[in-house]
């Protein structure tokens, strides 16, 4: 016999249909964001939603509503950790096929109906967790003969070539994957599909960052505007996600300058914001990340030191006292300690029906190549503290501190220059924004050569054995 559902319940389901109906945003937004959480809170904890089922008769069939109803159901499944069994991992991926097609079809100028941007990322979102958690349970050891036999007969359910392909018609649909030329008509699609492009673009980083892609990653979300054009369309749990998964891409790529740009643009947005972040499910989520970005700083910093925000870099120091001393030491553990705690949940693409393979396999493996690159630099640390003291100092003199033979020191301030600079698309974009907010002409010189730009607080050139240190002027900060 089926659980009666509450009268307020009810209210909620027919009220969020007509706003639907009616193209009532603000409202929609207001029963998605209050309404359904408190509705969760008070009759949900611990059970299920009603099904589509329970509710058609509520809402007169209405076939796009209950798609749409559905997804709120499967989420909340996963969300309260309820026992989603091969059956509802299917069910939830057939009704985001069906969801999609829906949002695909919609008229672009003119969509038929529209939900809220925070909708729209919390769809993104849960779609690619969902897809992760997939694949973790089918490498599970719990997986019985008749799960095999369904996996079998659904070979492009949930695989990753489907994620991401839906994702790249969204992106497409919004006029936003990279290279993409503006539509010659002049009509620009409506604003549910830009922050729908934006998102799944978002979602295909965090797809390549846990099946180990990062270039590819990093190359798909080099076009967004995060600090200009896209950033009132980003709503702050889209901010982290972004900041995070591209942080730690340029982090494992060893590209060290990027990595703590974008791990501390990420980390003052989403101090500026605080006020904005709804207190949701995504509230975890997003203090998850910000906690992850600052040991990716640390990470960072460590191998390559560099200047950081005062405040960011206090509570760097105070979240990480005793690794940032083992670190320094160039303590394994210790590294391997803070990259285990701020890597993602990686995905065992590769398993088959008749293999089970370890979840934590492609950690350990993402994690010894990491370890490789701090065993090549160990000295870094130390030549940065030496430059730091002085103005010039013979190359030799230099060597001799360090226990190091003369011959090495020049690769030494070599790879010490170069993962100091810079020459991405993010950070020439970040460099452009900031001179705009300082009212200086800028140039986009995106297509041309690439200039780099140093992030460290000091430079120097090797001239007939001395090293030439000039310590950079700190610009001052506005509030």
């Amino acid at each position: 016999m089926s659980t009666p559902i509450p009268e307020s319940t009810k209210k909620f389901i027919v009220s969020l249909n007509r706003a639907l109906q009616r193209k009532k945003v603000y409202e929609i937004q207001h029963l998605y964001e209050s309404e359904y959480p408190y509705q969760t809170s008070k009759h949900y904890k611990a059970a299920p939603w009603p099904t589509g089922a329970a509710i058609s008769d509520m809402v007169d069939n209405d076939e796009n509503f209950l798609v749409l109803y559905k997804q709120l159901y499967y989420r909340h499944l996963y969300v309260r950790k309820l026992a989603v069994d091969i059956t509802g991992h299917f069910a939830s991926f057939q009704n985001y096929i069906e969801l999609f097609n829906i949002l695909l079809g919609l008229t672009r100028e003119a969509p038929e109906f529209e939900i809220p941007s925070s909708w729209c990322w919390d769809m993104m979102d849960e779609f690619v967790y969902q897809f992760s958690s997939f694949h973790s349970f089918r490498s599970s050891p719990d997986m019985t003969e008749s799960d095999k036999a369904q996996l079998e007969k659904q070979p492009h359910a949930w695989s990753a070539q489907t994620v991401v392909t839906f994702l790249l018609y969204f992106a497409r649909n919004g006029d936003v994957m990279p290279g993409m030329s503006k539509p010659t008509s002049g009509v620009e699609p409506h604003i549910i599909f830009e922050a729908l492009g934006i998102y799944a673009l978002i979602g295909m980083l965090r797809v390549n960052t846990i099946m180990g892609d990062y270039i590819g990653g990093i190359e798909l979300v080099e076009d967004i505007d995060f600090s200009g054009a896209h950033e009132h369309i980003c709503v702050p749990a889209a901010h982290a996600s972004l900041h995070y998964h591209l942080s730690f891409a340029y982090l494992v790529t060893r590209q060290y300058a990027d990595c703590i740009r974008c791990a501390r643009e990420g980390l003052l947005y989403l101090a500026r914001n605080k006020a904005l972040i709804p207190r949701t499910y995504q509230q975890n989520n997003i203090n998850k990340m910000q906690e992850q970005m600052f040991g990716i700083l640390a990470l960072a910093t460590s191998l390559v030191p560099q200047s950081l925000n005062e405040g960011l870099g206090q509570i760097m120091r105070e979240r990480y006292t005793q690794q940032l001393q083992r670190m320094r030491n160039m303590d394994l553990d210790a590294y391997k300690e803070v990259f285990c705690s701020v890597a993602p949940k990686f995905v065992p693409v590769s398993v088959t029906n008749d293999t089970k393979a370890s979840l934590s396999e492609g950690l350990e493996m993402q994690c010894e190549v990491f370890l490789n690159e701090v065993r090549a630099v160990q000295k870094i640390p130390d030549i940065y503290s030496y430059l730091k003291m002085c103005t010039s100092i013979n190359v030799k003199r230099l060597a001799t501190f360090l226990g190091e033979d003369m011959d090495a020191i020049p690769r030494r301030l070599l790879y010490l220059k170069h993962k100091t600079h810079s020459g991405s698309k993010y950070s020439r974009k970040n460099r452009m924004d900031s001179k705009m907010l300082e009212g200086k002409k800028t140039k986009d010189t995106s297509s041309g050569t690439k200039t780099k730009e140093t992030s460290s607080d000091i430079q120097f050139m090797i001239s007939e054995g001395m090293v030439h240190i000039a310590e950079r002027k700190k610009e001052k900060q506005h509030a």
